[in-house]
């Protein structure tokens, strides 16, 4: 005995729940013709979930009438019965007691209350008062937010129009600045070349350098600092140098110069005494 999948078994399940729920609907009617495949039996089975609840609905809201009928009729008869017990049933009543009363009637309807007694009516008018406030409350505050809204969307459009003058002004900038660019492009990328180049030409004069014995020392840096120091070196000697020139006229035995200073100093008296008598002679 071979064994039916279970793909096959579920859909034969299906279409059995399909066409009783076809046949409930149309009744004696001829039931339409479809293609019995998975995805017209999932269609239709969602249709007949929402049609079953639909109708569940409506027998809630057919039971709910049928007893406010009931109610109403149930009221209308005892309203009637004390009416006729006064002598006011409804053929009796004047024309304007029939519109009154329709006009309550109508009112009652309007309120949706169950009973025409005062206290409903006050009561169903408080609840709309009450309502009307909440909603007066409530558009006031949708009216101020609407007008801040209007006043952030103005504000809005103000910067959205400044932004678009922004843009136009520097599009058409751009149309005469746009040739300028490239042509800056065109030389930067020129000069950064030039860079590599420079850098490359650089480190090549920088190791033939090294191969010929190029030191630190013989940079022009260390040259400007040797200058310097040996500038400094010859002021330094300069002094030392007249110094020992003014020895060169010396004799070189030290008896001679002994002799030499004793003349000088003679001459140094000599030349004082002479200089004593030329200032005697002017005072006379």
């Amino acid at each position: 005995m071979c064994r039916v999948p279970n793909e096959v078994r579920n859909m034969n399940e299906k279409h059995r729940k399909v066409q009783s729920w076809l046949e409930e609907v149309f009744l004696d009617e001829e039931i339409p013709q479809y293609e019995i495949n998975e995805r017209n039996l999932e269609t239709i089975i969602k249709l007949m979930q929402k049609n079953k609840e639909r109708n569940r609905d409506a027998q809630i809201i057919l039971a709910d009438l049928n007893q406010k009928t009931t109610e109403y009729e149930a009221e209308a008869k005892r309203l009637s019965q004390i009416l006729e017990s006064v002598g006011l049933s409804t053929p009796c009543l004047s024309q304007s007691g029939s519109v009154s009363l329709r006009t309550l009637a109508r009112v009652a309807t309007i309120l949706e209350i169950k009973d025409v007694t005062t206290s409903s009516y006050l009561l169903q008018m408080s609840n709309l008062t009450q309502s009307m406030m909440e909603t007066q409350s409530e558009h006031c505050t949708e009216t101020k937010q609407n007008e801040q809204l209007f006043t952030k969307t103005k504000a809005a459009f103000i910067k959205a129009s400044s932004l678009k003058r922004a843009l136009d002004a520097l599009e058409d900038q751009s149309q005469y600045a746009g040739p300028e660019l490239e042509k800056k492009v065109r030389t930067t990328g020129f000069l950064h070349n030039k860079i590599r180049e420079y850098a490359t030409k650089r480190q090549q004069l920088k190791d033939q350098l090294n191969e010929n014995g190029f030191s630190d020392s013989l940079s022009h840096q260390s040259l400007v600092k040797e200058a310097e120091y040996l500038g400094n070196l010859k002021a330094k000697l300069a002094p030392l140098k007249s110094k020992l020139d003014s020895y060169h006229c010396l004799p070189p035995n030290v008896s001679l110069t002994k002799v030499k200073i004793e003349e000088a100093k003679q001459e140094l008296e000599s030349l004082e005494a002479e200089l004593a008598r030329n200032i005697d002679a002017m005072r006379t």
